[in-house]
């Protein structure tokens, strides 16, 4: 017991020093203690993640005081209106993606969303803001990295849009070097890519939108890969290439076909980047192809271009359940762990950790939890001193609250939930009278103008009342908060002074 307190009293300690040189958001507690409130959500969490592990009571307690993650801050949406929009446009910012460009400077990219139109899902290309502190996070420098195009079909003479949706993809930092210390020969390089949808567009030219009934009528699908480089002042896009289904983003001699990118970013491995995405071996011309399976494709720089070289699927389609916006780590082992969201049927509360301790040539499950989650994507992270947690949205509350959930020390089960944001509680009913769309978690561990490491998670929030032409909240933007964790930092990559 006395060790218990000790590791309490430490971690208190720890959190003080945090409040005070470091990034300053809303803490679970501002006191060092729970609030009557925050204990009885903490003993409800506790007991639920109880049964997620078995009904081992004890166990679940034990890993959730050891398990590193002390807390995540909750502040205000971040990035809110884009800069550089139509003026017909309104916008909000969407979901975003965190990644490390230089020794002191990290990126995200962050999807742009059409407002006060009939149809969900309207995106309108993707915005990169770089920053170096978390407390000077602006949407005034964001830059465009695409944008919707309009056109006229020349058969038909009718207009069509292409929707760009959400961006990822792999990045070498500037100043990264390899495990030996050498400088790595691709730093300040990388890859982006993101999925495009060409649909016939209706209404107004300047206002057109697409509808979702024409996902499976008259769709073209396309995929953008854009080779990146970084100067150490400005992200730039050196090449974008736009590929169809006749010449798709593929592997040699491989028949998946790379058709929409994962939830977080590549991981190194060697001079290669490891890159968690969703693939089509079949007609990929439909909105949800067969066969489909998400897994791990390797990129490598070869004459001056990044390209994938092998996939391999890992969550295979099983009936009518597939498997999608994948998320990869690599454990403190050198194992990399991997999941994926499930949908359609049970699928959809479904939580599924994969292992692969050969470097991804083959892979077995470590955990499957079914009605485990809300219908919303998930994803697994690794917190700065190498927790890996699941993060996503309780079953039951629909995407209105979020939680993580550290993997236990035999990575067979989660540990205690521990509660990132409840919208219900934070910001009241949602104004449509429907429910918060708080989700597509993102993170990554960054270095930044401070010297240390920072585990950043990003989620997007908004109202579904949105989806359907509802003006968008006060609080509707995305989010970025750091993950605060005890033990000794474990660094993604290699810089020359580290």
């Amino acid at each position: 017991m006395n060790d218990v307190q000790n590791e309490l009293r430490r971690s208190i300690r720890l959190i003080g020093r945090i409040m005070e040189n470091r990034h300053q958001r809303l803490p679970i507690s501002t006191t060092g203690c729970l609030d009557r409130r925050q204990f009885f959500l903490t003993a409800g969490a506790v007991a639920w993640a109880t049964s997620l592990a078995g009904g081992r009571g004890a166990t679940a307690r034990a890993y959730a005081a050891d398990s590193g993650i002390i807390r995540v801050t909750r502040g205000p949406a971040d990035l809110v209106i884009p800069p550089r929009t139509p003026e017909e446009q309104v916008c909000r910012y969407g979901v975003g993606a965190p990644f490390q460009l230089s020794p002191t400077m990290a990126a995200m990219t962050c999807s742009l969303r059409i407002e006060k139109t009939p149809v969900g899902d309207f995106e309108s290309g993707v915005d990169v803001i770089l920053f170096d502190d978390l407390s000077r996070i602006s949407a005034e420098h964001a830059s465009p990295v695409s944008r919707n195009e309009k056109y006229v079909h020349t058969s038909t003479g009718k207009p069509r849009i292409i929707v760009k949706y959400p961006l990822t993809g792999g990045f070498v930092p500037l100043g990264a070097r390899r495990a030996d210390g050498s400088p790595h020969p691709h730093a300040g390089t990388g890859f982006g890519l993101c999925e495009v949808l060409d649909f016939p567009m209706h209404g107004e030219w300047k206002t057109g939108y697409y509808r979702k009934e024409d996902k499976k009528t008259d769709m073209i699908r396309g995929t953008e890969v854009r080779q990146l480089a970084y100067d150490g002042k400005v992200l730039r896009a050196t090449e974008t290439v736009r590929t169809t289904l006749e010449n798709p983003p593929q592997a040699p001699d491989s028949e998946w076909k790379l058709i929409w990118p994962g939830l977080t970013w590549a991981i190194p491995d060697g001079d290669d980047l490891l890159y968690p995405t969703y693939a089509a071996r079949g007609d990929a011309t439909t909105w949800v192809p067969e066969p489909v399976a998400s897994g791990v494709a390797r990129w490598r720089r070869q004459d001056g271009r990044w390209r994938p070289i092998t996939f391999v699927p890992v969550a295979h389609q099983e009936g009518a359940g597939m498997w999608a916006e994948p998320s990869l780590i690599r454990d403190t082992d050198g194992s990399l762990l991997f999941t994926a969201r499930g949908a359609y049927g049970d699928f959809d509360n479904l939580v599924r950790v994969w292992r692969s301790a050969d470097n991804g040539r083959t892979w077995d499950v470590l955990i499957d939890l079914p009605k485990a989650r809300g219908q919303a994507p998930v994803t697994l992270n690794q917190a700065a001193d190498g927790t890996p947690y699941i993060v996503a949205n309780l079953p039951g509350h629909e995407r209105d609250w979020l939680g993580l959930w550290p993997l236990q020390p035999d990575r067979k089960a989660l540990g205690a939930m521990i509660n990132v944001r409840n919208a219900v509680e934070d910001f009241g009913p949602p104004p449509s009278g429907l429910v918060w769309f708080m989700d597509h978690p993102s993170a990554a561990t960054l270095r930044l103008a401070d010297g240390e490491w920072h585990h950043v998670l990003t989620y997007r929030l908004m109202d579904r009342g949105e989806h359907s032409g509802g003006e968008p909240t006060p609080h509707t933007g995305q989010y970025v908060e750091e993950v605060i964790s005890a033990g000794a930092t474990r660094p993604l990559w290699k810089f020359g002074e580290a």
